[in-house]
């Protein structure tokens, strides 16, 4: 695919997301680490996903379009199934930028930095904006074919809702890791620390998630 047609079905996604997280009125953007590494993948990569907010769980899909060499935008979407109440659906898009990859030393690994920021809209009765905003650093050592990855997710999330109006703001961390399995396929894990925006109040949210490299 090349840049022009992925920059386009990036935009598309996004939008789409977008506006189906905004028409349902029982979408509400979720408790759920990034699930992202500071490694920027050069081809489509999809990643489907599972975490385990309190008395609930979420189920995700994530899709990503290289804009540019160091450069991706990203879409995803899901159901959050919580005790007692109505299964929740979720959108939301982000775009991630490599600021950074330095070898350690040879053969000692790789330095990653990227920088992230994206989006999610929601309108449980009351329409709800989530503004992500942080750095992705990871550390790549090299333990199998594909791009093995720990790494660490600090974050600002900033909150604005309607009906009647409000607004929060949170510090969170994702701290995880990407395992390959094959030269396409690897495994992720991620735990995020911290309060979530207004109601979402979980310590730590485990994610778990497969990811291809398409």
């Amino acid at each position: 695919m090349n840049p022009v047609r992925r920059i386009s079905a990036a935009t598309v996604l996004a939008g789409a997301l977008l506006f189906a997280g905004h028409d349902s009125s029982q979408a509400q953007v979720v408790p759920e680490p990034a699930m992202l590494t500071a490694r920027v993948p050069i081809t489509e990569t999809f990643q489907a996903y599972v975490a385990f907010p309190d008395n609930s769980f979420v189920m995700g899909g994530m899709i990503r379009f290289p804009i540019t060499r160091d450069a991706d935008l990203g879409g995803r979407a899901g159901l959050w199934i919580i005790d007692d109440a109505s299964d929740t659906p979720f959108a939301g898009a982000d775009l991630r930028y490599g600021l950074l990859g330095r070898p350690l030393k040879p053969g000692g690994g790789e330095l990653s930095l990227a920088l992230n920021f994206g989006v999610g809209v929601s309108d449980p009765g009351r329409t709800t904006w989530k503004f992500p905003f942080g750095f992705i650093v990871g550390i790549d050592f090299g333990l199998g074919p594909g791009d093995a990855e720990l790494f660490a997710n600090p974050r600002l999330e900033l909150g604005v809702r309607s009906n009647p109006s409000g607004s929060d703001a949170a510090l969170l961390l994702d701290v995880g890791a990407l395992f390959p399995i094959a030269q396409s396929l690897g495994a992720n894990v991620s735990i995020r620390f911290g309060d979530g925006l207004f109601d979402e109040g979980d310590q730590i949210v485990v994610g778990l998630g497969a990811t291809w490299q398409l």
